[in-house]
């Protein structure tokens, strides 16, 4: 079954150290390029997190975002002593100074910038990592889970696409008799006449069906039997590839190209109205298809 490489997945996660909220989006890419957005504090996991993500989710431009609320037991509040000792007797001379009364109390030193502050505690790399890491685990089978779906709906639609050209080829090769045939009448009647017109009179004696092998302008100009052979090949190749669990997105793409080649061909070549209509109607469905293959894993 195919995969889309769009998806969106997120995750919670509550531990010691506070609350993560992680968010993963995934949009379409010819390459694997993964943007990480981490807390500072937290930059020591990123390439580990990027090996993880381009293993789970393989293609596709892919944004990371990692939201981080700090519990209060994580922020500590420190004193800076020798700031307070500062703002102390400075305070101390300036009542000095200007004669004023009573005391300069705790509170009043406190308040002070850079007196009382919070430190976070040392991150324990191994505990934080391992909440972390099932959290990110989730939030990536969410964003899988959401590729598998829409992967699902691409599939229906190529596959819908996929029988359109398979009737207009049956259409073609019904259509392909006739053409042989009218070829054929044209080509006799145009013998007949610069027969004529040089005064022979004997081409009831000839073998027609011997000199009509011989002439490249009705085998090679009308017989579209090759191209319609390696078209349907190419079909079974592709609902081969739709239907598998492989990574199947760069193939599937070269197959389209490759049958846009065999019906540009095929057009040129027999030369008739009617399949020159079916021509169009299926370049017109394969790029269609290729639309929607852009966004295949």
């Amino acid at each position: 079954m195919l995969q889309s490489m769009t998806g969106f997945g997120s995750a919670e996660v509550r531990s010691d150290f506070g609350y993560f909220l992680i968010e993963i989006q995934s949009l379409n890419s010819r390459f694997c390029d993964v943007v990480v957005k981490l807390p500072s504090e937290l930059s020591m996991f990123e390439i580990r997190l990027r090996k993880l993500i381009e293993k789970k989710l393989v293609r596709g431009r892919i944004s990371f975002f990692l939201k981080w609320t700090k519990s209060e037991d994580f922020q500590l509040p420190r004193i800076n002593k020798m700031l307070a000792k500062v703002y102390s007797d400075r305070l101390k001379l300036l009542k000095k100074e200007l004669e004023l009364r009573g005391p300069i109390d705790i509170q009043t030193v406190a308040h002070f910038d850079g007196v009382i502050y919070t430190e976070d505690t040392k991150i324990q790399e191994r505990k934080v990592w391992s909440d972390l890491g099932k959290g990110i685990n989730r939030a990536l089978n969410s964003v899988n889970m959401m590729r598998m779906k829409e992967g699902a709906q691409l599939q229906k639609s190529i596959i819908k696409y996929v029988n359109s050209v398979k009737i207009s080829i049956k259409k073609i090769e019904n259509r392909q008799p006739i053409i042989l045939r009218k070829s054929r009448e044209k080509l006799i009647k145009n013998m007949k006449e610069t027969l004529k017109e040089s005064r022979i009179d004997a081409l009831e004696t000839i073998d027609k069906e011997k000199l009509l092998r011989g002439l490249p302008i009705y085998t090679n100009c009308t017989d579209i039997s090759e191209e319609t052979t390696r078209i349907r090949s190419h079909i079974h190749q592709f609902l081969s590839l739709v239907n598998s669990s492989k990574i199947t997105g760069r193939n599937l793409d070269f197959i389209v190209q490759e049958l846009n080649r065999e019906i540009n061909t095929l057009g040129s070549k027999a030369n008739d109205v009617i399949i020159g209509r079916e021509a169009i109607t299926i370049k017109n469905k394969l790029e269609k298809i290729k639309e929607q293959i852009q966004n295949v894993l």
